[in-house]
Parts: structure tokens; C-alpha cells; sequence
């Protein structure tokens, strides 16, 4: 793989970590409803003016955008439903590991296909990321991996699924750059909040997105990481024939996600989890290396 999507790909694993701290200590099912209220309010307009006044992205894209709206509200319903009845060091990195090979196996449907290197990248990350919520090698439960947290884990794979791919093709018609891949996204962020709110809504009305003035702020903060964040992996895609790659190679956020919930949470189980980062590091540097 190229420096270019390689250097965007790892930025945006350490801001997509950072936000996800956010999430977990606000505990908030309106977290991410603030977020993309945020950057929808201070982003839409000028999308849309820069999009009526140049390369209209709108007619290309508006599927993707559905799907990926759809899907985003998935992700943010079960990861912060997990969050809640889960540990960050067990919701976050069984959340990701799924969509790694479910992603790759599209990229064989696109045909393009995974190098041998890239497949052993891929499946290392798997690896790692199941391993992620053990306590140690001989305490194995599958009550670690079935429990109240399961179902909103399983969402939020899904969520994932769903909106990686509709993103990635999207990504593939829009002209190749930071401008349009920050316009996409910022229409996206837009589909994301409706439908959100539209599942909140139909979940446990009636929606408040009231917070403290603290509350507000933290949004602020996590807006500024999950969009830029994001805005470079549309751009990482535009880089990359695989988008598998670009998926596998964020799960480094998962290492730093470990160390995170170990000295920010206080969450056991040091050595496993740390093991597992170290495995999902390498699967990335195996992507890194792979053609």
C-alpha cells in the first residue's frame, strides 16, 4: 500500500479512538445524535452551495448515501447501547473484528481481491480481535462473547457492514480529493442524524438532545475527531483498490483502544488484551506491506 492511505488511515485510528473514549464515558444514547447535529449545522450549507457550485456529488452518490445513513444509525444504536452493558475493551474490539473479513469478501466480489499477504493481515486482525475480551487463555466462557452486550455488539458489526460498503463504493464515484470526500461526508453526516433520530424516536420517545454545558463541550471535542476522522478514511478509499485494507488497517485504533480502557477505565486483564493488540498490529503491518 501507498504512504499517502497509509499515513490517513493511521491519523484517523488514533482520532476514531479518541471519540469512541468520549462515548464510552458519556454513556449517552444522544451522544452521537449531538455529534452529528453539530457538524450537520455548521457543515451542510456550505456543502451544498460548494456542491451546486462545482462537481455535483448529490446525483452520484444519493443511494450510498441512504444505505450509509441507515447503516451509521445502526453502528451508533448498538455501540452505545454496548457501551453500557459491556466493557470498552470487550464492545469495541468485537465490534470491528466482523466487518474485516465481511469487507474483504466484497472486495473478491468486486474483484479485488486481497494479496496472500493481505489475507494473513486480515485474518491476524480477527484473530486479535476475538482474543481482545478474554481474561487469560485458560478462562475462556462463550459467556464472554454471548451475554446482555452480544445483540448490541452484533449491531453495531452490522451498522458497520452496511455502511462501509456503501461508503467505499460511493468513494469510487465522487472525483478522487480532501474537498469532495469532506463534502460527502458532511451530506452523510446529514442522512446519519435523521435516521438516528428517527430510530431514538421510534425506540424511546420523545428524543432530548438537552445536555450540560460539560456535555456540549465533550461533543464539540469527539465532533472535531469522528469527522475528521472519517473524512480521511473516504479519502484513504479513493486511494485503494481494497477497501478491505482500509478497514483492517483501522482496527490499529483497536491497540490504542486496549491500552485506553487499561489506564483511562481501569478495565483487568492486561496481558491477553495487550497480546491481542500486539496481533492486530501486526495483521496491520502486514496490510501495510501487502501490493
Amino acid at each position: 500500500m501507498s504512504l499517502l492511505p497509509l499515513l490517513l488511515v493511521f491519523i484517523s485510528a488514533v482520532l476514531h479512538v479518541a471519540w469512541n473514549i468520549f462515548a464510552r464515558s458519556q454513556r449517552d444514547a444522544t451522544f452521537f445524535l449531538r455529534l452529528n447535529l453539530i457538524a450537520a449545522v455548521l457543515g451542510l450549507a456550505p456543502a451544498l452551495i460548494a456542491d451546486y457550485q462545482g462537481t455535483a456529488l448529490l446525483p452520484l452518490v444519493w443511494p450510498h448515501l441512504i444505505i450509509a445513513g441507515f447503516g451509521q444509525s445502526l453502528y451508533y444504536l448498538g455501540l452505545t447501547r454496548g457501551y453500557l452493558s459491556g466493557a470498552f475493551s470487550v464492545v469495541y474490539p468485537l465490534s470491528r473484528a466482523a466487518p474485516v473479513l465481511i469487507i474483504a469478501l466484497l472486495d473478491v466480489i468486486r474483484d479485488q481481491s486481497p494479496s496472500p499477504v493481505g489475507w494473513i493481515g486480515l485474518i491476524l486482525i480477527v484473530i486479535g480481535c476475538i482474543l481482545a475480551p478474554l481474561t487469560s487463555l485458560q478462562n475462556f466462557s462463550i459467556k464472554l462473547y454471548w451475554n446482555q452486550a452480544t445483540v448490541w455488539i452484533a449491531l453495531a458489526a452490522l451498522g458497520t457492514i452496511i455502511y462501509t460498503a456503501a461508503d467505499s463504493a460511493a468513494a469510487k464515484l465522487i472525483p478522487t480529493g480532501l474537498d469532495s470526500a469532506t463534502r460527502y461526508h458532511v451530506i452523510l453526516v446529514f442522512f446519519g442524524l435523521l435516521f438516528y433520530w428517527t430510530t431514538l424516536y421510534i425506540i424511546d420517545p420523545p428524543v432530548q438532545i438537552s445536555g450540560t454545558a460539560k456535555a456540549w463541550g465533550s461533543a464539540v471535542i469527539a465532533t472535531l475527531a469522528m469527522f475528521i476522522s472519517y473524512t480521511l478514511v473516504l479519502w484513504a478509499y479513493q486511494l485503494s483498490p481494497q477497501s478491505s485494507y482500509i478497514v483492517g488497517l483501522r482496527q490499529v485504533s483497536i491497540m490504542l483502544g486496549v491500552v485506553a480502557a487499561i489506564m483511562i477505565f481501569r478495565e483487568p486483564a492486561a496481558r491477553i488484551r495487550l497480546l491481542a493488540a500486539t496481533i492486530i498490529t501486526t495483521g496491520a503491518i502486514c496490510i501495510s506491506l501487502a501490493a
